[in-house]
């Protein structure tokens, strides 16, 4: 968390620095190490951690390298799949690979659809704000435009003043 707050501030070498021991902390862990409110955390965890941390960065290539490891798409975790999904498509926005990143928000629109939740919503509210008015012109944007009104998640951020 320290991590992702520094991200948030543009503070680059402190986030690198508390990735790097938040990294090496989780490789010196044993399975009864940890308390029990943060036995959940594991690799795939600290992948979804770099992936925001990156994207806030604006290391966007990073971002899509570390953070694509958090994705199962097993609809087990359908909540933190959507989170490191719309962070992978926003990632894509950022590298220019517009059509693959609205095919990624598409995929995340889509595990959104059964998720009530304020924060779901700011994420697809931060995407939308990441969308360029030169990439609103490109045809890529259109067609995904026309399927993303398809999901409850993108109306009701359209909806909000």
């Amino acid at each position: 968390m320290e991590a992702r707050a520094l991200a948030r501030l543009g503070d680059e070498r402190g986030c690198d620095l508390a990735l790097s021991e938040a990294e090496r902390q989780l490789s010196r862990r044993t399975a009864d190490s940890d308390p029990a409110y943060i036995a959940y955390f594991d690799e795939v965890e600290l992948a979804a951690e770099f992936g925001h941390c990156f994207r806030d960065l604006g290391r966007s290539v990073q971002a899509t390298e570390r953070g694509a490891g958090s994705i199962f798409g097993d609809g087990m975790n359908n909540r933190s799949d959507f989170f490191a999904t719309m962070v992978l498509a926003e990632s894509y926005l950022g590298q220019g690979e517009i059509g693959r990143g609205f095919e990624i928000a598409l995929n995340a629109l889509q595990l959104g659809e059964g998720l009530k939740s304020a924060r779901c919503v700011q994420y697809v509210r931060e995407f939308q704000g990441r969308i360029t008015d030169g990439v609103k012109r490109a045809a890529e944007f259109r067609v995904f435009a026309e399927h993303a009104r398809g999901f409850r998640l993108w109306l009701q951020v359209d909806e909000q003043p």
